[in-house]
């Protein structure tokens, strides 16, 4: 008979060897883990990452079936879902009514739950969850469900800490992962401003064009890579050209595809004898119908054109700045608003245009609101005013001195050298020789 001295000491031998047995469980349990998160870590593509941690998951602690949840537009999504609907997961109620799964993304806190009362709304389909946030250290991503052991039972400690293990692996996955879509977008949009750029630039003018009567010189300042003014001049003979000054209301590749659209339309209509409110309302039409799709994409544009051998500029204002006219003779300004409004929003809109004596010596300076809206270290703006007494001060430059200088005093107006161009600027003038 054994004595109670060998009876303990056999009973320290069982415990000491169901320790190391669990000792060496977790060991592997845990090798497995690091295995695992090593493997996830390596993947750069989110689908895969989640597959992947959803697979792995449930293989770690015998589940059934489990779902993620990731933070999408203030909103938990479930991105993957393997057998478990996410009406049931909704059912699951904490504190305040708010499911299992919003509840451990608010609290960051792993809930394991191994009993559920026979009236649960679920219905008996769940008898063990255990909901595992999903979090890097700056920030809260998810969260990971795996729901009801094949082996019955409930969810261990070791179950509990395996998956928070894996998932701290995961979270950075994700996190590696969305940066490098972040990236490969940012690639993909530099390379479209590029193009853009590269479209934009072909769309205007190389050099002013030289003509019988009249002397011009223009400057483009975009304030991006890509900008979304737009100026041409187009020559139909030593004595007639049409001057387009317009400002598209966005940037990047919309804006370079709409110029493009705009500029074909007015390059082979300009030579027509169609007349010019007619192929402003015709154009508007278009843009509505065929090139805008969107409510706060538009065009604002002044279109003139000039006949020097009659003496005269034909004009439309679609809900452009109004251009300055000077006037040589009576050392005063006009401003040519007729028009209407803004293109590619109002597809019936009928614009009108008016003509306008010309004289030896006027000038006419077209402009984006890259001039009149610059703003000083004050806040205040530059204003048509301040452009106003600009040109009646500057009327006896000469077109290229005077670009020159308008565009250095809005620059000196801005004040800080380090302050980023808010806007694109354009100028274009034209003076009566």
């Amino acid at each position: 008979m054994l004595s109670l001295l060998e009876k303990q000491m056999e009973l320290l031998e069982r415990k000491l060897f169901d320790l190391e047995n669990r000792i060496e469980d977790q060991t592997m349990q845990l090798n497995d883990v690091a295995t695992m998160g090593l493997m996830i870590t390596s993947l750069l593509d989110i689908e895969k990452v989640l597959s992947a941690m959803m697979d792995m998951a449930t293989r770690m602690v015998g589940g059934e079936v489990g779902c993620i949840m990731l933070l999408e537009n203030g909103l938990l999504q479930t991105k993957i879902s393997w057998g478990l609907d996410d009406r049931v997961i909704k059912s699951i109620k904490m504190e305040n009514e708010v499911d299992i799964a919003t509840w451990t993304f608010q609290t960051g806190e792993t809930i394991v739950i191994n009993e559920f009362p026979e009236e649960a709304t679920h219905g008996g389909l769940i008898n063990a969850i255990i909901s595992v946030p999903l979090a890097t250290q700056e920030r809260q991503l998810g969260v990971l469900i795996v729901v009801n052991k094949a082996t019955g039972g409930g969810f261990t400690d070791e179950d509990k800490n395996a998956v928070e293990t894996l998932v701290r692996f995961a979270a950075v996955s994700i996190e590696n992962a969305n940066l490098m879509k972040e990236r490969l977008e940012r690639q993909k949009l530099e390379q479209e401003l590029v193009v853009a750029r590269q479209v934009q630039q072909a769309l205007l003018p190389s050099n002013a064009e030289a003509f019988e009567h009249a002397s011009i010189a223009a400057a483009y300042l975009p304030a991006g890579q890509v900008g979304g003014d737009y100026y041409d001049i187009i020559r139909l003979s030593p004595h007639e050209f049409v001057i387009i000054v317009g400002d598209v209301s966005n940037k990047g590749m919309p804006a370079a595809l709409m110029m493009t659209a705009v500029r074909s339309v007015f390059r082979m209509e300009a030579g027509k004898n169609v007349e010019i409110d007619q192929m402003i309302t015709d154009l508007n039409a278009f843009l509505c119908d065929q090139v805008l799709k969107t409510e706060n994409m538009f065009i604002s544009l002044a279109y003139a054109y000039f006949n020097l051998r009659m003496m005269t500029c034909t004009y439309v204002n679609a809900g452009h700045l109004a251009p300055i006219h000077f006037h040589k003779k009576t050392n005063e300004i006009t401003v040519w608003k007729t028009g209407g409004t803004v293109l590619g929003q109002f597809p019936s809109y009928v614009y009108q245009s008016e003509s306008v004596p010309m004289e030896t010596g006027d000038r006419v300076l077209f402009y984006t609101d890259g001039i009149t809206e610059c703003e000083d270290s004050g806040g205040q703006m530059y204003m048509r005013e301040r452009l106003n007494k600009f040109v009646l001060a500057n009327a006896e430059r000469e077109p290229e001195e005077f670009i020159t200088m308008l565009t250095q005093e809005v620059d000196d107006f801005k004040g800080d050298p380090n302050k980023p161009q808010s806007d694109d600027i354009t100028t274009l003038l034209i003076e009566i020789k």
